[in-house]
């Protein structure tokens, strides 16, 4: 199986959250650049790996039409029962990125939006999508962009940091790491690529205030209920503060979340 660095426990209200919140704020953004980027077309078939629940999957069955073949792949099981839910004619699969259930040269176009970075054994994940899709298809990747290009979360690591400890703040940074200069490049020689673009593009995420988006971002994490009630207040109190420079009109927090897209041609 599939090892994950961090993988927190996916329960009714993570899920309801990630749909609630990361999916409007953040990953349908993303879904449409990742599908734009990829230029899939009618007719085509399509692998999203690590799909969730389907955000980015049902951004590409909107391209390929009735007569493509779009498959989502994820190793969470009540990940895909939101997405049969929300989707039902879409084909939903379980599986794990390192030993996809798929033939040689099978799809077109292969996709997996943030996902890499929580799994464990990147290049074999690469190199699986790779084999599996067609010779001249693409693989599309997308990560995001160094921490340094997401002050407001720089800050609220920061301030996980000085409240929660050096776990939790080392939990909320944990999808930046692929961002380091050269960090994807590497990953991708080691899987044998030969021929890859990166594309990056600006994106803002948006949270109702900023009690939201510190609660939200911890519980994600696994680690709100492992803060005493007291030091989560003083937390608050700190953040209101030091992420004043990113509310806007309404209270809202307005966090950039710049990512890099790559597309690897496959041979």
């Amino acid at each position: 199986m599939t090892e994950h660095i961090f993988a927190p426990k996916i329960t009714d209200d993570i899920i309801k959250m990630h749909e609630d919140y990361f999916v409007p704020s953040i990953y349908a953004q993303w879904a449409h650049h990742v599908s734009e980027l990829s230029a899939i077309e009618l007719g085509q078939s399509v692998l999203d790996v690590a799909c969730g629940t389907g955000t980015l999957t049902r951004a590409a069955k909107l391209e390929t039409g009735f007569k493509g073949n779009v498959v989502g792949l994820d190793i969470d099981e009540k990940m895909l029962a939101k997405a049969r839910k929300l989707s039902p004619d879409i084909e939903w699969q379980s599986g794990t990125a390192t030993e996809l259930p798929f033939e040689d040269d099978q799809f077109d176009r292969v996709t997996c939006q943030f996902g890499l970075v929580l799994i464990k054994n990147k290049v074999s994940a690469i190199k699986e999508m790779l084999r599996v899709c067609k010779p001249g298809g693409l693989v599309s990747l997308a990560v995001w962009a160094p921490l340094s290009h997401a002050k407001a979360y720089n800050t609220l690591i920061d301030l996980a940091r000085r409240f929660a400890g050096f776990k939790a703040a080392n939990e909320l940074s944990i999808p930046w790491s692929l961002g380091a200069n050269g960090k994807m490049d590497s990953l991708l020689l080691s899987a044998g690529a030969n021929e890859w673009v990166c594309h990056e593009r600006p994106g803002v995420a948006t949270f109702p205030s900023v009690s939201s988006f510190v609660e939200i971002h911890l519980r994600a994490a696994g680690a709100f209920h492992e803060i005493e009630r007291s030091i989560f207040q003083d937390l608050l109190k700190a953040a209101h503060k030091e992420l004043s420079p990113f509310v806007i009109a309404g209270g809202k927090v307005a966090a950039s979340m710049d990512a890099n897209i790559f597309l690897i041609r496959a041979e």
